[in-house]
């Protein structure tokens, strides 16, 4: 299954939508695709504020005082155009690499972008650490090719809580009748002519499959927000970094496909340079729990585990290795416990799918392949139910329907989080259902993934033709 850009789920705000639905990476056409966006509730949907000026105008009315609301907010709109002019107007330089501030790069992902980021098609993440003698502010900026946003964290002045936003743009190709395909999506097409540009912040996402604070604010409203690197601690497993062994062969595979190609203003030359320690520090600073990660990420122990199992990792990873405390952390998660752990092996790529695009994107970097020809490698992970599963795309195989329901739905379906929120009508706990609510849930489990309404959202998590069915005789 292929998956849309966020750009989907941002221009369906502007539509009050109801029910719960996310993307099917499919392709839109115009930027308005409704199967985009999840409410993860029932119905009656809130309305949503709509895209553009108009959403950033209700946004700007909102108590609040950082560096985006300046941008943003100020009395002269400041003109948005691209990736280096948002880079530019946060005072980021892509190639600055100093003690507080600087770039990292990851392989894979379990936030919003789980699904587009590979070694190929990595997720870059720029950080600035607080300096209060220089007046430098705390900053994030995350940036993936394929979803149209960028996802930001700042420091409030007043209140000094962390604020999360989403900047998402539309291209060119959005109004035209066949969208767009891989070629404007996933090179640096993406990073250029921006239109439409709209910023949207936690409350705007709230009860949206974008909702930042299911992750980030996990024990619910009123508690302290946390900035999320599950793998806090060398070696980093999916991280770049050309002084560990996974990073190496992270770094060998993008320069594979990309060549000297620049990403979001990171050179090539400066790519074998970015850490994953800068964004370590930096959650290990700004967060308010000292970077505490729930269910954090056994790196050193599993990759030694993986290695021992699969002597060819992290290099070759047509053998997917096996951990023992990997394992133990996973069905941590599978019980609702948190959110999706990163997958065991450095590398979550399909071997010949990646060598395919590989050489599909050295072609059009020789000129010999058109960007329109360009194949969706966003689609390069191994098809094995149990490594989708792994992966966090879908529920372990041979769940019965209570276990389903459990690892599908309880991340949005819990009592810790906003229970004013209309998703908050579905528990993941039975006994809390009434016929009413069992019989709602299963209507909304057998639409069609691109409906409005489908549950679970496909960004977040697809059922098996047989998951769905053990969940549904549950729910009867």
């Amino acid at each position: 299954m292929r998956f849309g850009s966020t750009r989907s789920c941002v221009a369906a705000l502007a539509l009050s939508l109801a029910g719960c639905a996310s993307p099917t990476h499919e392709l839109d056409g115009g930027g308005l695709d409704v199967s985009a966006l999840a409410d993860s509730g029932a119905p009656p949907a809130p309305s949503y504020p709509p895209a553009g000026p108009v959403n950033t105008g209700i946004l700007c009315a909102r108590q609040g005082d950082d560096l985006v609301r300046d941008i943003f907010c100020g009395s002269e709109a400041t003109p948005i155009g691209n990736l280096s002019d948002l880079q530019r107007v946060l005072g980021i330089d892509p190639d600055d690499i100093e003690v507080d501030r600087g770039a990292s790069v990851t392989g894979h992902s379990t936030a919003l972008a789980t699904r587009s980021v590979s070694a190929v098609n990595p997720r870059v993440v720029f950080v600035r650490i607080e300096v209060a003698t220089i007046d430098q502010e705390a900053l994030a900026l995350a940036f993936v090719r394929g979803e149209q946003n960028v996802e930001l964290v700042v420091r409030d002045r007043l209140s000094r809580e962390l604020s999360f936003y989403l900047v998402s743009y539309a291209q060119t190709c959005n109004a035209e009748p066949q969208g767009c395909n891989p070629g404007d999506l996933l090179t640096p097409e993406t990073e250029l002519g921006w239109q439409d540009v709209t910023l949207l912040d936690e409350e705007d996402l709230k009860n949206t499959v974008l909702d930042c604070r299911q992750c980030h604010q996990p024990d619910g409203p009123g508690t302290p927000k946390i900035l999320r690197m599950q793998e806090l601690k060398q070696p980093w497993t999916h991280w770049f970094d050309s002084r560990m062994k996974g990073g190496i062969a992270l770094l060998d595979d993008y320069f594979a496909m990309k060549g000297d190609e620049a990403l979001a203003g990171i050179s090539a030359l400066r790519m074998s340079g970015t850490r994953a320690a800068q964004l370590e520090t930096f959650v290990r600073t700004e967060s308010g729990n000292s970077g505490v990660q729930p269910n954090e990420f056994a790196t050193m122990r599993i990759e030694e585990e993986v290695s021992t199992s699969a002597p060819g990792q992290p290099r070759d990873n047509s053998v997917p290795g096996r951990s023992a405390a990997w394992r133990a952390q996973y069905e941590i998660a599978m019980r609702g416990g948190s959110i999706n752990v990163p997958y065991h092996d450095v590398k979550v790529t399909d071997p010949l799918k990646l060598a395919a695009a590989t050489a599909a994107y050295q072609s059009y970097l020789a000129g010999d392949l058109s960007k329109n020809a360009l194949p969706d490698f966003r689609d390069i992970y191994p098809d094995d139910p149990q490594i989708q599963a792994e992966l966090g795309f879908t529920t372990e195989p041979g769940l019965d329907g209570a276990g389903v329901l459990r690892q599908a739905c309880y991340q949005c379906h819990n009592p810790r989080l906003d229970q004013s929120l209309s998703r908050a009508q579905f528990t993941a706990d039975l006994s809390m259902l009434d016929r009413q609510q069992r019989d709602r849930a299963i209507e909304r489990l057998l639409l069609p993934p691109d409906d409005p309404k489908a549950m679970p959202p496909p960004r977040l998590r697809t059922l098996t033709t047989e998951a769905r069915e053990r969940l549904i005789e549950l729910l009867r």
